[in-house]
């Protein structure tokens, strides 16, 4: 299920900001796989529904006009290791994917994240900003200092939220998670195991994945590099 807000101006969608146009675009009704007011029928039965947020600045909670339970049995990070009784089992490729650890990180680092980029830096192309060594785990300690919420997501690996604002994270951020919502004063760290290539030249990003912000620039870069190595050149970017 495709869930995006929209505005129509006739016919034709309005991609216009108003409201809140600092958060990005926030359309006035909600369209399903395209349709409006979308419904569809099911029997007696299990059903798996999948959601997918197409939106780009709006944040959803959902739920059912009963307010009948439901298992959440996998977020961005896939299908969860321990899934709800009588929901099967993933597969057995997936459950070697461990979460972890945070007596196993080896460096800690810190992200200011503001409307105005992270660490008091929009992004550049050709800066790397962070260098972290492949076969590694870090801990990450995320704080938004600015006035509205920020979608913290990092390329390359899957991490585990260790907590927020210094409590145990909810249900729902307990598995594995590439993209984490850090609200306005919080503080979320998560650990990162860096397994992935090793390229000094090649970095990988970190940013809010909130579009607009993405666009204006709040993001950052990092190259995974080799036991004793350090980070080399951005390749060049002319054209982009």
């Amino acid at each position: 299920m495709k869930v995006q807000d929209v505005t129509f101006d006739g016919a034709t969608f309005d991609h216009g900001h108003r409201f809140l146009a600092d958060t990005g675009f926030l359309g006035e009704r909600t369209m399903v796989n395209g349709t409006l007011d979308p419904y569809a029928e099911v029997g007696d039965e299990r059903v798996r529904l999948r959601l997918l947020s197409a939106s780009t600045a709006r944040i959803y909670t959902f739920g059912f006009d009963d307010d009948r339970a439901f298992d959440l049995v996998g977020t961005d990070g896939g299908c969860w290791r321990r899934p709800s009784p009588g929901v099967p089992d993933r597969p057995a490729v997936d459950r070697g994917l461990e979460l972890p650890e945070a007596d196993d990180a080896v460096r800690s680092r810190h992200f200011e994240v503001r409307r105005s980029g992270i660490n008091g830096q929009p992004m550049a192309m050709d800066r790397i900003d962070e260098t972290v060594t492949r076969g590694t785990t870090e801990v990450w300690t995320l704080r938004n200092g600015g006035d509205m919420t920020h979608n913290f997501h990092v390329h390359d690996v899957q991490f585990r939220v260790l907590d927020v604002n210094g409590e145990r994270p909810e249900p729902a951020l307990r598995d594995r998670k590439d993209t984490v919502a850090v609200p306005m004063g919080a503080t979320v760290r998560i650990a990162l195991r860096f397994d992935g290539p090793a390229d000094p030249d090649v970095p990988y990003m970190y940013h809010c994945h909130l579009l607009s912000h993405e666009d204006d620039g709040v993001m950052g870069q990092f190259v995974v590099v080799g036991k004793g190595q350090r980070a080399g050149e951005v390749p060049d970017h002319a054209g982009h």
